[in-house]
């Protein structure tokens, strides 16, 4: 398999203006809005919870703060899975029927262990995240469109292969339960990190200013970020299976479409770009405990409309966020072009107080030392009369230059000449 790579020419174009000019195409971002909002993320979702404790109904007031963990843990994964593919410019839309794949392998292979239980539902995973990337980084489809087709391909599969085998395994105790949240939350402030570098946004660049189809010289990035974005999707799966409490030995399955719209949602609130490689840090977790604890507290309290619509307008939203994030990257002008002059030779040239202006003052100066170099004189002109200008010029008599030597030239000089005459 062989993805596109950045040409040569235009390597060494950008090494040499990178050289010459010493400035970086691509602005740093501004990560103080990504701050704010967290912070603001923050205050909501703990008035949101604080609020849920105060419920006595609903899921919450049933199973407590282990069944909202145990909720919460997939619906981190699936969000930090869904701000993966979409710092990569591959939005990954199936992320909830991957999840849905691995939870029926996992529970299906159940019977014969955890351990291969495990490896069965991450291997089918990691497999389709394998063919996903494949058509999104090789063959350069959209990701909305590549993960659509597997999307649509595991759905239909799902509708004819009826019910996995009878789940075999215990719950998820509360250790377990509590150590795969903090993993997932781990992980996508692990991701949140890297992704706050300014090396890793310039290289995720390209892919953002590139059309669908062209070339951007970034498929291997593409390929492992849609790679990861599928193995933490069939994470959540299998977690999803894991904590579900069997009835009747049928293992409780996730819903693929719920599970999209929850992490799309929650990935766009959280301050990652629909536009690409632009994203918080802890905004993901934030955001996913937000809308599972909206959905969680609609539910205890009975509002009367379905839980699943704040999913969905959590992705509105999430549109908003994104224009207030693009918004506020925007480098303004004046800042762009002083920095982009900042070591500039010509600012340096600018800046020289000496006056550059061509008076020709050092015309006759040129032709003198062609004269010189011809064998003529060069305080002569051609007609043999001195050369007058700004610099002294030397008499062609230097006792004719005033008139003190007169007396001493016409006087004495005739009587020395009438004495040697004489021979005297």
């Amino acid at each position: 398999m062989k993805f596109d790579s950045p040409s040569q020419d235009r390597d060494s174009t950008s090494q040499m203006k990178t050289v010459a000019t010493g400035d970086d195409e691509t602005p740093a971002d501004r990560m103080a809005v990504h701050v704010v909002w967290e912070i603001g993320l923050l205050l909501l979702g703990g008035g949101v919870l604080f609020a849920l404790t105060q419920s006595s109904g609903g899921p919450f007031g049933e199973g407590g703060w282990s069944a909202f963990a145990a909720a919460l843990a997939p619906a981190v994964m699936l969000t930090c899975a869904m701000a993966v593919s979409l710092r990569v410019g591959a939005v990954n839309l199936a992320v909830g029927p991957i999840a849905l794949l691995a939870a029926w392998m996992f529970a299906d292979a159940s019977g014969s262990g955890s351990v291969m239980a495990l490896a069965v539902g991450l291997g089918a995973a990691a497999f389709t995240g394998i063919v996903l990337a494949t058509l999104t980084a090789w063959l350069r489809a959209p990701g909305w469109a590549a993960s659509g087709a597997v999307g649509g391909a595991i759905g239909l599969w799902a509708g004819t292969a009826g019910d996995p085998g009878a789940f075999a395994l215990s719950a998820l105790p509360g250790t377990g339960v509590l150590a795969a949240l903090a993993g997932a939350a781990g992980v996508s402030l692990f991701l949140g990190l890297v992704g706050a570098f300014a090396g890793v946004r310039a290289r995720l660049a390209p892919i953002r200013e590139t059309a669908a189809g062209e070339r951007h010289g970034r498929g291997g990035l593409v390929f492992l970020g849609v790679l990861l974005s599928s193995c933490l999707s069939g994470a959540a799966g299998v977690v999803t299976a894991w904590t579900a409490v069997p009835d009747a030995g049928a293992a409780g399955l996730p819903d693929p479409i719920l599970l999209t719209v929850l992490a799309l949602g929650a990935a766009l609130l959280g301050g990652t770009s629909l536009l690409g490689r632009r994203g918080g840090v802890c905004g993901t977790v934030f955001a996913a405990a937000l809308v599972l604890g909206l959905m969680w507290l609609a539910e205890a309290r009975g509002w009367s409309f379905d839980p699943s619509w704040i999913a969905l307008s959590a992705i509105v939203a999430g549109f908003l966020v994104t224009r207030l994030v693009e918004a506020m990257n925007q480098v303004d002008e004046v800042e762009a072009a002083s920095a982009s002059r900042a070591g500039s030779v010509e600012d340096l040239r600018e800046e020289d107080p000496r006056d550059r202006r061509d008076t020709g003052a050092y015309e006759r100066y040129d032709e003198d030392l062609a004269d010189l170099g011809a064998g003529g004189d060069p305080w002569t002109t051609n007609s043999g009369s001195i050369r007058t200008g700004g610099v002294p010029q030397q008499p062609a008599d230097p006792f004719g230059a005033s008139g003190v030597f007169d007396d001493l030239r016409d006087g004495y000089g005739t009587r020395f000449d009438t004495d040697r005459r004489h021979g005297r």
